[in-house]
C-alpha cells in the first residue's frame, strides 16, 4: 500500500521536523521512489549538516550532481558558507570600484555574520522554488530541511520580504539596479504563492511516536498554517511493530509508551493524513534499504547471539560535580539531531543551580520548544528570553536596513545611526542559595 503522502505527488515536497525523526531518509527514499516511477526529480538538501551523500554513498555537493546509481535522479545540498560568499560577491563587485576601500571593508565585516548567511542561502531557496529552467527539468523538487525551527525561519522569509517591499514601495527606486531587487521582488512573491498553493507543495510533518516529538510538531503545524502552508501530511517514523514486545519486556514498555503518545495526539494534528512508518531492522544507507522504507516487510534480522557486556562509565552526575567544583566556566552541549542536547543542558543547568550557583541557560535552537517548561517555572528566564528574542529581531531587522540604506545609497554615515537594544542587564538564573557571590555557570544548547 503507498503512503497517504505519495499520493499524488505535486511538484515540490518538503519534510521538516525535529532533529533526528528521519527526515533525510524519509526525503531520500521519496526521491529514489519517484525517480524509480520515471519521473526527473532534483532532491535538495537545506540542512547545513546535510548527509544526502553518504545516504547514496557518493559525493553531492553545492552544485546539482546526478546520482549515479539511481536513473532520473540529481542532488545538491545547499552550502550556506558558499551561498553567502557568492552573495557577498553579488552585491559589493558593482561598487567596489566607487566606494572608499575603508567602507568596502567596514561593510565586507558587517557582512560576515550568520544573518547574511541566512539571507543568502534564503536567496538560493526562493530561486530553487521559482526557477522555470528547473520546472522544465525536473518533474519534482523534494526538499530535505533543517531541522523545525530553521525550517520555519527559512519558509517566513519569503512573505516577509515580500510584505515589506510591498509596505515600501518606494524601496526599489532607492535600491537601484544593483541587485535588481524589482527582479528579486518578483522571484519572493513567486515563492509565496508556490509555498501556499497546494497544487505545487506539500509538506510532510515527520514525528516519532512521542509526546515530545509530537508536541513540537502541532507548534510547526500551526506556525506553517498561519503563513499560508496548509497542505500538510503527517509521517510517524520509526514505530516499534506490535509483534516486537511479544517476547522483549523493554521493547513491550517502548510500544505502550508509543501507544499512549499516538493516542494523546494534539488534536490539531489528528485531522491530517497520516502515513505510519515502521522501524525497520536495517540501516537506512544505500539503494536496496531507501527501496525498503516504504514497503510493508516485516523483516526480521537473525540473532547474532550478541552478548551483554557492562561498559563503567561516569554519570552524568559526576560531570555537574567537575563543573561544580570550577565554580564557574562555559557548558556546551552539541551533537546530532534527537540525541538529546537540550535535555542534558536543562538536566546540568538544574543540578547545578540546586549546588548553589547561578546559571544562564540558553539555547541557539530557532525551535527550542522543550525549554518552555522551565520558562514557565521561572519569571525572570521568562523575562530574559523574551528579551533575547527582540534583540534577535532587532539584528534581523538591522540586516533589511543595511541592504536598503547602506548598499544601495552607498551612505557609509548610516552605520553611525544603527541601534540594537541593549542585552538583559541581569542574566536569567534558577533560584540559588542567598548571598552566592559566585559567578554564573552558562549552559549554551547548540
Amino acid at each position: 500500500m503507498t503512503m497517504p503522502f505519495l499520493q499524488n505527488i505535486p511538484p515540490f515536497i518538503f519534510f521538516t521536523g525535529k532533529g533526528g525523526v528521519g527526515k533525510t531518509s524519509l526525503a531520500c527514499a521519496t526521491a529514489v521512489w519517484l525517480a524509480d516511477q520515471g519521473r526527473r526529480t532534483l532532491l535538495v538538501s537545506t540542512d547545513p549538516a546535510s548527509n544526502v551523500g553518504q545516504v547514496f554513498s557518493q559525493t553531492v555537493g553545492h552544485r546539482i550532481t546526478g546520482i549515479r546509481t539511481v536513473e532520473n535522479l540529481a542532488a545538491m545540498e545547499v552550502d550556506p558558507m558558499a551561498a553567502a560568499q557568492a552573495y557577498r560577491d553579488r552585491v559589493l563587485d558593482p561598487v567596489r570600484e566607487l566606494m572608499p576601500a575603508d567602507v568596502i571593508s567596514n561593510i565586507e565585516e558587517q557582512l560576515s555574520g550568520s544573518c547574511t548567511t541566512e539571507i543568502a542561502a534564503f536567496d538560493e531557496f526562493t530561486a530553487l522554488l521559482t526557477s522555470h529552467e528547473l520546472r522544465e527539468k525536473y518533474d519534482h523538487i523534494v526538499f530535505d530541511t533543517a531541522p523545525t525551527g530553521h525550517t520555519i525561519r527559512m519558509l517566513e522569509l519569503p512573505g516577509a520580504w515580500s510584505g515589506y517591499l510591498d509596505a515600501h514601495p518606494d524601496a526599489a527606486a532607492n535600491l537601484g539596479p544593483l541587485v535588481g531587487l524589482e527582479k528579486q521582488q518578483d522571484q519572493y512573491a513567486d515563492a509565496v504563492k508556490a509555498l501556499s498553493d497546494t497544487a505545487l507543495t506539500r509538506l510532510v510533518l515527520v514525528a516519532r511516536a512521542q509526546a515530545s516529538t509530537l508536541k513540537e510538531v502541532s507548534h510547526t503545524h500551526e506556525e506553517l498554517s498561519a503563513i499560508g502552508l496548509q497542505h500538510q501530511h503527517l509521517a510517524i517514523n520509526g514505530v516499534l511493530p506490535p509483534f516486537a514486545g511479544e517476547q522483549d519486556p523493554l521493547a513491550h514498555s517502548i510500544l505502550a509508551r508509543e501507544e499512549r503518545a499516538l493516542r494523546a495526539m494534539p488534536e490539531n494534528l489528528a485531522h491530517l493524513p497520516r502515513s505510519m512508518l515502521y522501524l525497520k531492522p536495517f540501516n537506512l544507507v544505500g539503494l536496496e534499504a531507501l527501496r525498503a522504507l516504504f514497503t510493508e516487510s516485516t523483516l526480521v534480522l537473525p540473532d547474532p547471539g550478541a552478548t551483554l557486556t557492562t561498559v563503567d562509565l561516569p554519570e552524568l552526575a559526576s560531570l555537574v560535580e567537575d563543573l561544580s567544583r570550577a565554580g564557574k566556566g562555559l557548558v556546551m552541549t552539541m551533537g546530532k539531531g534527537g540525541v538529546g542536547k537540550t535535555t542534558v543542558a536543562a538536566a546540568v543547568a538544574v543540578s547545578l543551580a540546586r549546588r548553589g550557583h547561578k546559571v544562564h541557560l540558553t539555547t541557539s535552537d530557532p525551535a527550542a520548544t522543550c525549554l518552555t517548561p522551565w520558562m514557565a517555572r521561572c519569571q525572570a528566564f521568562r523575562s530574559a528570553v523574551s528579551i533575547q528574542k527582540q534583540r534577535l529581531s532587532a539584528i534581523v531587522a538591522l540586516c533589511w536596513k543595511i541592504r536598503e540604506k547602506v548598499w544601495m545609497k552607498r551612505d557609509w554615515r548610516y552605520w553611525r545611526k544603527i541601534s540594537v537594544p541593549p542585552a538583559p542587564k541581569r542574566l536569567p538564573c534558577f533560584r540559588h542559595s542567598p548571598g552566592s557571590s559566585k559567578r554564573p555557570t552558562t549552559i549554551l544548547s547548540l
